[in-house]
């Protein structure tokens, strides 16, 4: 099961993700960051995946459409909070230089 939660932190919007990112619970995650990025239209996205255990390549091409789509509109999206078995991940799978990745929600926040 994924728990997703989204707050606005000034101009930006932040998405928290817990549990496994996999094929059955990408749309759920998906209409999630659209309506965000819709009704917000924020100049910053960060996606927080502190509590992600696990991603599997559903998951990742998700982060990467959502990118795009906000690069789009204008902004920006950050990750941040990466634990290690999904930093392991993005390493296998090239798409750390893909994306700002960030320590702590804080620093994504600040774009530091």
């Amino acid at each position: 099961m994924l728990n997703i939660q989204t707050r606005q932190e000034g101009t930006a919007s932040v998405v928290s993700i817990q549990g496994k990112v996999n094929f059955e619970v990408t749309a759920q995650l998906r209409d999630v960051i659209r309506e965000t990025v819709a009704t917000a239209q924020p100049k910053l996205l960060v996606i927080n995946l502190e509590g992600v255990s696990f991603i599997d390549s559903s998951g990742l091409g998700l982060l990467v459409a959502a990118r795009n789509s906000v690069d789009k509109s204008g902004g920006k999206l950050h990750l941040c909070c990466l634990p290690a078995p999904v930093k392991k991940t993005f390493d296998q799978t090239n798409l750390t230089n893909y994306f700002s990745i960030f320590a702590t929600e804080q620093d994504a926040l600040r774009g530091a």
